[in-house]
């Protein structure tokens, strides 16, 4: 008998090739599903937490304000001042606030004069001329110098303010005051009570002769001086009563005066004048006049400055 042979079953396997890519696509959708409902479960649990998952948060910015400055102070030509009297001295300047010219405390605006060892002139209130533009204005000042003030440079300070009183200023600006010399005295007539031919150690009668620093110049030792001119006599014209016969004094006193010299400009000894204001007692001082005594071989008569001239009194 013939066998009959068996047949063995094969199984086929698919290509791998062709698997692969059915592969990731279903990873991909389970990656896909997986993210989804996780995100879903996770929107679920917060709603059921309480738990957030976004938030707001508030900003705030502060604009500060910016000062303001000056930018430029006019010039001022050389000055002098006014005898026994006061120069006003005006000029003008700018000042600019990047927030607006309304920024700007127009009430602020001052300026001053400075000098070391002099009084600070001020003017407080200084005043608005014009808006340059939107950021700048223009202001006005008047400052009043006095006679006494010194000379040499002076510093120009000009300052502002905001509203928000944050502060400006400007000392850029310099001028220069000259020196000037002047004076006023009295009284500008001397008398004697009667004298005889024997008398010594006359003071004058309506001395002292007051002499006021009018100006700004220091008058030191040495440059306040007196001329004399020998007194002549009105009957007998060529009898004098002479010039060397008087002392000038700081002192109301006699026998330690300057001797005068007939025609020549004396020095008083230890007279000074310092500048300042006469009206409160300064920059001034006093000369008292001595007839030390009567020159010899004149006659009683009445001796003046009427024939020969009047005396000098000058400072330098």
């Amino acid at each position: 008998m013939k066998r009959l042979k068996s047949k063995k079953n094969k199984i086929k396997i698919p290509n791998q090739k062709r698997i692969f890519p059915y592969v990731l696509l279903v990873l991909l959708i389970i990656l896909i599903i997986s993210t989804v409902f996780s995100s879903f479960f996770q929107d679920v649990t917060n709603l059921i937490t309480g738990r957030a998952t976004s938030d707001t948060t508030n900003l705030s910015i502060i604009i500060g304000n910016t000062a303001p400055i000056i930018e430029s102070v006019s010039a001022i030509p050389a000055q002098s001042i006014t005898e026994a009297g006061t120069t006003a001295v005006e000029f003008s300047f700018t000042a600019t606030d990047i927030d607006g010219v309304g920024n700007l405390d127009d009430t602020s605006a001052k300026a001053s004069f400075n000098k070391t060892g002099e009084t600070t002139r001020t003017n407080s209130s200084c005043s608005l001329v014009s808006d340059v533009d939107s950021d700048t204005a223009n202001y006005t000042c008047k400052i009043l110098i006095y006679y006494w003030d010194g000379s040499g440079d002076w510093t120009v300070n000009a300052s502002i303010e905001d509203i928000n009183d944050e502060y400006a200023e400007n000392t850029s600006t310099t001028f220069t005051l000259s020196q000037t010399t002047a004076m006023i005295m009295g009284p500008t007539a001397l008398t004697w009570p009667t004298i005889l031919l024997t008398s010594t150690n006359q003071l004058s009668n309506n001395d002292p002769i007051i002499i006021n620093n009018t100006a700004n110049k220091d008058i030191t030792s040495g440059n306040v001086q007196v001329t004399a001119i020998d007194m002549q006599g009105q009957t007998t014209t060529t009898e004098y009563l002479l010039a060397g016969n008087f002392t000038v004094n700081t002192a109301d006193a006699c026998d330690a005066g300057t001797v005068m010299v007939n025609g020549t400009a004396t020095a008083v000894s230890g007279a000074t004048i310092p500048a300042g204001n006469n009206s409160a007692g300064q920059g001034q001082e006093e000369l008292y006049f001595c007839l030390e005594e009567v020159s010899e071989g004149i006659s009683q008569q009445t001796y003046s400055t009427a024939g020969a001239g009047a005396w000098t009194i000058g400072v330098s």
